[in-house]
């Protein structure tokens, strides 16, 4: 997967493992904002596993639910 930086351009090139680790107060960040998210939506929802839902696009959701520097460019 491929990771910019909103700031520097920089770009890193790294395993979703290590994306995991190294990324997970982002990923955390932006799960918790998706499920707010969804939560807020006047709709019946019977699937409440959000958690999986975010990771099912990930790309979209983290690069928009996320507050980070770095957004995912290309998986």
């Amino acid at each position: 997967m491929i990771l910019k930086n909103k700031l520097t351009h920089e770009s890193l090139d790294i395993s979703y493992a290590d994306f995991k680790i190294k990324f997970a107060n982002e990923i955390q960040v932006a799960v918790n904002s998706y499920i707010q998210t969804e939560n807020n939506k006047p709709y019946f929802k019977t699937n409440k596993n959000f958690e999986a839902d975010f990771y099912f696009d990930l790309k979209w959701n983290f690069n928009h639910f996320g507050n980070s520097n770095w957004y995912i460019e290309r998986l």
